[in-house]
C-alpha cells in the first residue's frame, strides 16, 4: 500500500536535528522528505513590520513567522506532489509507532477529516462526544485550542485553503491551524488522536526523552508595542462565539462536557 507523504521541516544549520528525526524514521520503517526551513533573516521585513503595527493581535516576532513560512513550504510540495494528503512534523517531535496507522492516504477520505492533530501539549481540551477509531488510537473532534504544529496531517484541499488564506502569516502557524481565532478550529473537520503518537521533546518527562529541543532559541520575546486595535479583537470574540453556536447546534454534549489531557502514546518503540 502506497503512503502518504511524510515532510519534516529542518534548517540547514541543524544536522543533529536532522539526524534525530531520520533515526526514528529508520526505526519506524518510515520514508520521509526533508523540507528546508525558512530562516529568520528571510522572513520579508515588510511582514515583521506589520506585526509591529495596532493590526497585529499576536505580534509575532521573526522565529515564529519563518516557522509559519517553513509549514507553508510543507503544504505548498503537497500540492506539488498530487497526494490527497501528507503528514507534516517540525523536527524536535518524538514519535511513537501508532503513528504508522496514519499513512492510509484512503484515511481523510473514510473519515471525513480535514486535519488529524497526532500531537498533545499535555493541556485540558474539549472534544466531540463522537469517537472513531484509527488501529489502537481513538479519535474525536478538536473542540477548544490544543497549541502545537510540531505533527499534523492535512488534505491536499485544506492545504490549497490555508494558503490562500490572509491568516496564514497573521498568527503562529499552532494557532492558525489548531486554536482559537484560528482558520480551522470549529470552522473545519479537525481530529484529534488519542492517545497522541507525537509529542514534542520539551513536552516529555525529563527521563522519557530520547533528544533535546531547541525551539525556544528562535522565539526570543518580542519587544514591548502598541495597544491593539480593539475592534479587531471585538471580531475575533464574536467570530469564535459564532463558532461555539454552531458548536452546540451539532454537539451540544461536546460544549458541556469536560476538559481532559490527551496522553501521548509512548517512545518510539511503543507497539
Amino acid at each position: 500500500m502506497h503512503a502518504i507523504p511524510v515532510y519534516y521541516i529542518n534548517l540547514a544549520s541543524r544536522p543533529d536535528r536532522r539526524a534525530f528525526m531520520e533515526a526514528q524514521f529508520e526505526r519506524l520503517g518510515i520514508a520521509a522528505e526533508r523540507i528546508e526551513a525558512v530562516r529568520m533573516d528571510e522572513v520579508p521585513p515588510a511582514l515583521i513590520a506589520w506585526h509591529e503595527t495596532t493590526h497585529s493581535l499576536w505580534r509575532l516576532a521573526a522565529g515564529d513567522l519563518a516557522c509559519g513560512l517553513s509549514h507553508q513550504r510543507s503544504w505548498e510540495h503537497l500540492l506539488q506532489s498530487g497526494a490527497p494528503a501528507a503528514l507534516v512534523l517540525e523536527d524536535d517531535v518524538q514519535l511513537a509507532a501508532p503513528l504508522l496507522d496514519f499513512l492510509d492516504p484512503e484515511l481523510p477520505g473514510q473519515l471525513g477529516a480535514d486535519l488529524f492533530k497526532l500531537e498533545t501539549f499535555h493541556s485540558p481540551v474539549k472534544l466531540g462526544s463522537a469517537s472513531q477509531r484509527v488501529g489502537t488510537t481513538e479519535l474525536r473532534e478538536l473542540c477548544s485550542s490544543q497549541m502545537g504544529g510540531a505533527a499534523y496531517i492535512l488534505t491536499r484541499e485544506t492545504a490549497r485553503r490555508s494558503l490562500s488564506s490572509p491568516l496564514r502569516n497573521q498568527m503562529g502557524i499552532d494557532r492558525f491551524l489548531f486554536g482559537r481565532g484560528g482558520y480551522h478550529l470549529l470552522r473545519s473537520r479537525v481530529l484529534q488522536a488519542i492517545p497522541s503518537p507525537c509529542i514534542q521533546i520539551d513536552k516529555l518527562d525529563a527521563a522519557d526523552r530520547i533528544g533535546e529541543s531547541n525551539i525556544a532559541a528562535t522565539r526570543a520575546p518580542s519587544p514591548a508595542r502598541p495597544a491593539r486595535d480593539l475592534g479587531a479583537v471585538l471580531g475575533l470574540h464574536l467570530d469564535h462565539v459564532g463558532r461555539l453556536a454552531r458548536l452546540a447546534a451539532r454537539d451540544l454534549a461536546a460544549l458541556r462536557g469536560p476538559r481532559i489531557v490527551v496522553p501521548f502514546a509512548g517512545g518510539v518503540e511503543a507497539g
